[in-house]
């Protein structure tokens, strides 16, 4: 289920070792450098021939603390028979939350403003979770121009984003992982970016595919 950007939340993770006041956090930095104002515009659909509306509006900095402290930044893995190897790769950046508010429409308004494709989703409640709001981004083009501008500003994520930024983005736009020996040379990447801080090791790793396809990858 998709909804329309805007209709967005406030994220409070829980993986990490320590606790973050999210909502304080985001605050403290819309307070010190972000821009929060009643923007008037004419409008002759109105009474008044004027429209008021509430704007929000983040910075390089503001984006860059969120998806450090909170947002995931990684590459996907999944079984897609539509590719040439059965699976496929998918860069993405995502920011989970667990209850809207005006962050997700910030977060889309600063996409748009650089061309910057972006979706939000939503996820129902189970009986392992509450429901959960997912700003994301994806693909290639989208994840390099995003990150690019951010990179020397992050601290906890600055490994992966090098790495994803020199060594992952440009194979990928090699086209290399459409073939199995250069889906395992991105693989390979792929288990040093998810070896930093933040990062997941899953099911699908180098070694996974290496048995999978009875090859091994060596690191030239």
């Amino acid at each position: 289920m998709f909804i329309r950007a805007g209709e967005g939340c406030s994220a409070m993770s829980t993986d990490s070792s320590e606790y973050h006041d999210f909502d304080a956090w985001f605050a403290g930095f819309f307070d010190g450098e972000g821009c929060i104002r009643i923007s008037i515009a004419d409008r002759e659909r109105y009474s008044t021939g004027f429209e008021l509306a509430p704007m929000l509006r983040i910075t390089h900095e503001q984006l860059t603390g969120t998806l450090d402290a909170e947002g995931w930044i990684g590459v996907k893995v999944d079984q897609n028979s539509e590719y040439r190897v059965d699976h496929r790769l998918q860069p993405q950046i995502e920011v989970t939350e667990t209850y809207r508010d005006h962050l997700m429409e910030a977060l889309c308004a600063y996409c748009d403003a650089r061309g910057v494709n972006c979706h939000v989703s939503s996820l129902e409640s189970n009986e392992n979770r509450s429901d959960q709001y997912i700003w994301g981004v994806q693909g290639i083009s989208n994840t390099r121009t995003l990150l690019t501008p951010l990179r020397d500003q992050f601290i906890v994520k600055r490994e992966q984003v090098d790495l994803l930024l020199d060594e992952i983005l440009p194979r990928m736009d090699q086209g290399v992982h459409h073939e199995k020996e250069g889906f395992l040379e991105v693989m390979y990447y792929v288990d040093r970016f998810n070896s930093y801080k933040g990062g997941s090791r899953g099911k699908y790793t180098l070694e996974y595919f290496e048995e999978l396809w009875g090859m091994e990858y060596t690191l030239e």
